[in-house]
């Protein structure tokens, strides 16, 4: 290595590097961390240099060999310590990097060919990131820079005070306004979401909604300064969103005016939302608050927990950056991973870590391990909801996902085992301790069982018979017991009118008698005729049967003994009660029951293998009930047994939109009624209950193939 070193360092040393003239150096303090920016005012790009890198830089005056260069550079003098000197590694290194960032001009200027071949590998590059990342297509479409100047003047208004005072006065009203419209905004609109009319206005309304994102960012850049020279389209499954490259940010002297540039996009949107919001709370339902709505969501929900997430690299990765003075936040962690795997694992020497003190590695160390799940989730989310609806599409994503971002990534690793030079010296040990993590993994995974339960919901349930229902419709005209009044079963609770309904019966009871009458007559003369006459009297007798049996439940008896509690007090005295309506419970002390909801992937394991099942009502939530299960409700339905356990009535079980009511679901549920155990009734009908079915134990890898295997056949199954 060292003569192979020293050929390369002989081949370089008569060259004299000097450096384009559209750059520009800024010193920087990142957290007590003295660096400096170089700006290639050529592309706008920005590239991140050493003490040590910038006074090697200085010395590059096209007249300066290398070796002059690093002998100038390499003054004590000029540093702290001997560890910061740079050495003739570190100008190579340089030279490599100034080279492929097309910032190197020497006397030996590299040929055409070689520039060439770097134009070809950069288009390889771009299809090659197109092709590990189909859902992200991103396409340039011109320089915005004139148009952006000429809206220059309203870029100096946004960014003034006085426009800073009006959106904190907007945000604030939105914001008690929301308060105070809260349920109507959460359970009256929230269901209908993901129905097939709005997911068409939301992929209209969110292009829209980024066009004035990005506008923002460019407005901000051009009011302090700074030139945008890029703007394009980026399609994320099929959607069109722009961007523009507002990166001379950078280049800003002050923390306050980089981090507002990156929070640009993202106040405007929560702008908008405010406006769209104290409109939407004065619209009639209809297409365009339905269009308002969806602003209010994306400019707010999802423009703070996406753009605003620090774990992507959109708008919150920027302004964390910014904040923390850790600019290259993403690369450094990613390094400082590879730099504890090297290091300690692999038994590396001579790595240096990016991290200035423990802290900080530990804080790097977490942060690239935590934007890597996060990455892995919101593509999988992105790929199941695609599957809901284009199931075909959905397993082709999922093929990528493994393919790309899981299957492509351990081979690229294991050849960097078995072929890298850096592992020359100690690729028995890297290889032994990559295997046995693996080994261990797969171990705890498969071999050792961890706990398994299926949580749900469901309501606080009462039986058929504690109901008391009208069996007739009538008028309510007498109610003979109050309201918590014990009661004894069979005493009468309430008195209807139907005076149709008793003229009817009368009107049968007549006709009944007449031709009782001609019966008898027939019966003397004509026993033929008599036999006809008997059918249509007993038809009579039966309508007459069925009528007296409706006035009888004119009277509302109590089905059993307990407390009255009535469930409908508006509907008392003079009231229109319909046939099948409850009016009343009776509160016995029974022991308290709960339906609960499952879905069809998670009755089967209910079912099959139920340990224990734990009650938490959401009136107390921190005490566990403990509970059996009752009874099983043999087949599926789409009909929930109450609207809490929907999600607009803050449940967790889709709604068919298209049903006012709020019951009907969009997958077929199962029910199951729990008992609980040392838990007596006490008014509680109605109330939400949270439940969790303990299962045997398993290792995880098995509870994963049954979620995996439930998911593909639930989205992927339409797909062959």
């Amino acid at each position: 290595m060292a003569v192979n070193d020293d050929l390369l360092w002989q081949r370089l040393e008569v060259l004299r590097p000097s450096l384009p003239r559209h750059i520009d150096f800024q010193r920087r303090d990142y957290s007590g961390e003295l660096w400096y920016v170089l700006h290639d005012k050529s592309n706008g790009r920005f590239h991140r240099l050493t003490p040590s890198a910038y006074r090697l830089l200085s010395f590059m005056n096209g007249q300066n060999t290398l070796p002059q260069i690093l002998l100038a550079a390499s003054a004590p003098e000029l540093y702290e310590s001997l560890e910061e000197i740079p050495t003739r590694d570190e100008l190579v290194h340089l030279l490599q990097y100034l080279h492929v960032a097309d910032l190197l001009l020497c006397d030996m200027p590299p040929s055409t060919q070689e520039l060439f071949a770097r134009q070809q590998q950069k288009k390889k590059q771009r299809w090659l990131q197109i092709l590990m990342n189909p859902l992200v297509w991103k396409f340039s479409l011109g320089n915005p820079n004139r148009f952006l100047e000429r809206l220059n003047p309203v870029a100096k208004i946004i960014t003034s005070p006085a426009m800073g005072m009006v959106w904190l006065l907007f945000i604030a009203i939105a914001l008690v306004q929301a308060a105070m419209h809260w349920t109507e905004l959460t359970h009256g609109q929230l269901d209908k979401i993901l129905s097939p009319q709005n997911l068409f206005l939301l992929w209209l309304t969110y292009p829209l909604l980024k066009v004035v994102h990005e506008l923002g960012h460019g407005l901000f850049t051009k009011a302090w300064g700074g030139d945008v020279h890029e703007f394009g389209v980026i399609f994320m499954l099929g959607t069109p969103l722009p961007y523009v490259d507002a990166s001379a940010a950078t280049a800003f002297k002050t923390k306050r005016q980089r981090m507002m540039v990156s929070a640009a996009g993202m106040a405007v949107e929560l702008f908008l939302a405010a406006l769209a919001l104290l409109i939407w709370i004065n619209l009639e339902a209809g297409l365009s608050k339905d269009i308002l709505y969806n602003v209010i969501l994306i400019g707010s929900v999802s423009t703070l927990f996406f753009n605003g997430n620090p774990l992507m690299r959109y708008d919150g990765y920027h302004l964390l950056t910014d904040a923390i003075d850790q600019p290259n936040l993403a690369s450094r962690a990613n390094q400082q991973v590879s730099y504890l795997i090297r290091r300690y694992a692999y038994g590396l020497q001579g790595l240096y870590s990016p991290a200035a003190n423990p802290q900080q590695a530990f804080s790097l160390a977490f942060y690239s391990i935590a934007a890597f799940f996060y990455r892995l989730f919101i593509l999988a989310s992105i790929i199941l909801l695609a599957a809901h609806y284009f199931p075909k599409l959905g397993l082709v994503l999922a093929l990528w996902l493994l393919g790309f971002q899981i299957f492509l990534p351990t081979i690229k690793y294991g050849l960097f085992l078995a072929k890298s030079p850096a592992l020359k010296a100690h690729r028995r040990r890297s290889i032994v301790v990559a295997c046995s993590s693996v080994a261990t993994v797969v171990l705890f995974l498969t071999l050792i069982p961890m706990p398994n339960s299926t949580s749900t919901q469901g309501v606080i349930w009462l039986p058929d018979n504690a109901r008391i229902k009208a069996e007739a419709s009538g008028e309510i005209t007498e109610l003979f017991v109050k309201d918590g009044e014990q009661v004894t079963q069979g005493q009468v609770i309430l008195q209807l009118e139907n005076p149709a309904l008793i003229a009817s019966l009368a009107v049968k009871q007549a006709s009944l008698r007449e031709y009782e009458a001609r019966l008898q007559e027939a019966w003397s003369e004509d026993r033929s005729k008599a036999q006809l006459l008997e059918q249509d009297t007993e038809a009579i007798r039966a309508e007459v049967n069925v009528l007296q049996e409706r006035v009888d439940h004119l009277t509302l008896r109590s089905p059993n003994a307990g407390r009255l509690r009535i469930t409908k007090q508006y509907q008392l005295k003079g009231s229109y009660l319909a046939q099948g309506e409850s009016v009343a419970l009776i509160e016995t002390h029974e022991p308290l029951r709960v339906r609960a909801a499952l879905t069809q992937e998670e009755i089967g394991l209910v079912k099959q293998a139920t340990n224990k099942v734990e009650l938490r009502l959401a009136s107390n939530v921190v005490q566990p009930i403990d509970a059996i299960i009752s009874q099983e409700v043999p087949a599926g339905t789409f009909e929930l047994p109450s609207p809490v356990l929907g999600v607009k009535g803050g449940g967790r079980l889709t709604l068919d939109a298209s049903k006012p009511e709020g019951t009907k679901t969009t997958q077929m549920i199962f029910l199951v009624d729990l008992t609980a155990k040392d838990l007596i009734q006490k008014n509680q009908f109605g109330e939400r209950a949270y439940v969790r079915f303990y299962h045997p134990a398993r290792p995880l890898a098995a509870q994963w193939y049954r979620t995996l295997q439930q998911i593909f056949i639930r989205n992927f199954q339409h797909a062959f």
